[in-house]
């Protein structure tokens, strides 16, 4: 071992020095507090002892040792009980307590020696010394400056009371005595050095605390930045959201106004060609507009929405779909089929809706590139699964673009940005799609410049779908309105006057309003409760449409829960209206005059049958 080993070194820092006593002194109270009562019961123990041996003998003697030792009791008493408050967390305060409790004890222990018969002194007071070394040393935790003096002075003393010892023969005696003095000295060296062990073990400990702390309290403000900046970044993403929403919103307004008027000057322009193929370049521009919004749309809501798993028959699906696209592809100049085979396609178990726009989606994505040629959708049975293939004789893709194709934003044979084809989120959608879906996946294969294979698969139902009676259809239902008392809420005058015409020509009675005050005005009389509410969400008067259709819901309390038809061109989820009362609806701007119209027939229809 070093002697540096047997050193030890205050802090340089005094403030550093002060708050150690402090921890050590708050530390060892309790150790401190136990080892000067166990100090005072061995004391007290002893004179049981002494009782006992020493009454049969010299009965005088024994009644001065008791008075002594009750003597030296009250002296250790005292401190101690000045030890058990709040001093003892106070090193300086401590150690005088713990000196006057340790002297007080060694006192004690000298005058016994004195009083003690002569041959019995040393081989029954002996042992109590050396016990009373060992418990201050061990249980009083006394820093090895302290350790060195006090104890030191008790050493002394009792070398010296050996030396003066004023009783017996010393010749005969003295090498029993300078052997018992000696073993004093040997363990107040001993003790000394365990002191100095305990203090240098002390003071690292403290330091590992300390840095500890200090490492937790930068750990913890660093978390709180972070939190903090987490916060600031979400705060951020929210405002971007709500820019992002209000400028879809503000944009998706003219272009609603220019479906509906072209809907309604088609219906004026029946046999003037020239007029309305102008209207046909105009509706295909805003129309491609519209499906740019609606790709936003759709895929920002992915992450929102509610999953329906349930049985699919997906015969019905494949041929919804080939009818959706069958005239893109007949305008195109390219054959759209679906392959024939001596069955029907097994039942399939996902989200209907969900996996019709990840098909739906192919679809489209095989008819823009395809330019000659043509796509055909076909189906394999794998085991427990099912395979919807989508094939195409378009540029197919190269190896280069197979990993970004996915990617938002990302088309191939688009650089100029052509609106016409849309803007690339077809496949991420896809993607996304299959990630929400359990047991989805998607394959493809290409050829660059052969065409290429898009490929879905999911598990197959184990129950048989329900039975689907089938419903109007949308030219059917559009002859449901007639008659039907519809009022109209939208803040845009030209969106409020095209939704006026478009459902005037279902053969509906309307009232319309652009605000929250001119809805007062159609509820000041006590008319006819309306068949169905057309309402957009957000108003410029600071009221929201659910507010409006609430107010007019209790106008018309005596007619029931009426039907509402929220339509808007805001990326709100459905969830945003799980606390307005059924029945509902929730219509988006980017949809053409015709379906808007089919779905709020259907919807009225589904409430009130004619």
């Amino acid at each position: 071992m070093k002697s540096s080993d047997f050193l030890v070194r205050r802090f340089k820092s005094p403030t550093l020095e002060r708050a150690f006593r402090r921890d050590y002194a708050r530390r060892h109270a309790g150790h401190r507090r136990l080892g000067g009562a166990s100090l005072v019961l061995l004391v007290l123990a002893y004179g049981c002892r002494d009782w006992w041996l020493l009454s049969p003998l010299d009965p005088g003697i024994t009644a001065s040792i008791i008075r002594v030792r009750l003597a030296g009791v009250a002296g250790m008493a005292l401190p101690l009980w000045f030890l058990w408050g709040p001093r003892a967390h106070d090193e300086r305060w401590a150690v005088a307590l713990l000196s006057a409790l340790t002297l007080a004890c060694w006192s004690t222990l000298i005058t016994l020696m004195e009083i003690y018969p002569a041959d019995l002194a040393f081989q029954e007071v002996f042992n109590v010394f050396l016990l009373v070394l060992f418990m201050i040393f061990t249980s009083f935790r006394l820093r090895a400056i302290t350790a060195i003096w006090l104890v030191g002075l008790c050493a002394f003393s009792f070398r010296l009371s050996i030396d003066l010892w004023p009783r017996g023969n010393v010749a005969t005696q003295g090498f029993q005595w300078l052997s018992r003095g000696g073993m004093v000295c040997y363990s107040y060296a001993i003790g000394v050095v365990v002191s100095i062990q305990f203090e240098r073990a002390a003071r690292r400990a403290f330091m590992f605390r300390r840095t500890l702390r200090a490492a937790k309290a930068r750990i913890e403000a660093g978390s709180i930045a972070v939190n903090r900046q987490n916060q600031r970044m979400r705060e951020i993403i929210r405002e971007k959201e709500r820019f992002f929403s209000s400028a879809y919103h503000d944009i998706q307004q003219p272009l609603a106004a220019i479906n509906l008027f072209i809907d309604s000057a088609r219906t004026k322009l029946d046999n003037q060609h020239a007029a309305s193929h102008d209207l046909d370049v105009v509706e295909e521009t805003a129309r491609d507009l519209l499906d740019m919004f609606k790709h936003i749309q759709d895929y920002s809501e992915l992450g929102l929405c509610s999953l329906n798993l349930a049985p699919v028959e997906t015969q019905d699906m494949l041929t919804e779909v080939f009818e959706q696209y069958c005239e893109s592809a007949r305008l195109k100049g390219i054959g759209l089929k679906i392959s024939g085979r001596g069955r029907q396609p097994p039942p399939i178990e996902s989200d209907r809706s969900l996996f019709k726009r990840a098909l739906s989606n192919f679809i489209s994505n095989a008819i823009k590139n395809t330019v000659s040629g043509g796509v055909v959708i076909g189906w394999v049975e794998l085991g427990e699964r099912l395979r919807i293939d989508v094939w195409d004789t378009g540029v197919g893709i190269s190896s280069r673009h197979r990993e970004a194709i996915f990617a938002e934003y990302y088309q191939i044979s688009n650089p100029g940005r052509d609106r016409a084809k849309g803007l690339g989120l077809g496949l991420s959608i896809v993607q996304r799609i299959v990630e929400i879906l359990p047991m989805h996946s998607m394959r493809f294969g290409s050829v660059e410049g052969r065409g290429s294979r898009f490929s879905l698969y999911a598990p197959l139902a184990k129950l048989a779908p329900a039975i689907d009676t089938g419903g109007p259809t949308d030219d059917a239902c559009i002859g449901l309105l007639k008659d039907k008392y519809v009022v109209l809420c939208d803040d845009e005058p030209n969106v409020l006057e095209g939704l006026r015409r478009l459902f005037v020509s279902a053969g509906a009675l309307v009232d319309s309003a652009g605000s929250a005050t001119g809805i007062e005005a159609i509820l000041t009389g006590d008319g006819r409760a309306p068949d169905a509410i057309v309402m957009d969400i957000r108003l410029r008067d600071g009221s929201t449409g659910i507010e409006v259709a609430e107010r007019i819901r209790r106008h018309f309390a005596w007619a029931g829960v009426l039907p509402v038809a929220f339509i808007t061109g805001e990326l709100v989820s459905p969830r945003a209206l799980c606390d307005f009362a059924e029945p509902f609806l929730l219509l988006r701007k980017s949809a053409t005059p015709k379906s808007t119209l089919a779905e709020v027939s259907r919807f009225v229809a589904a409430q009130r049958p004619a």
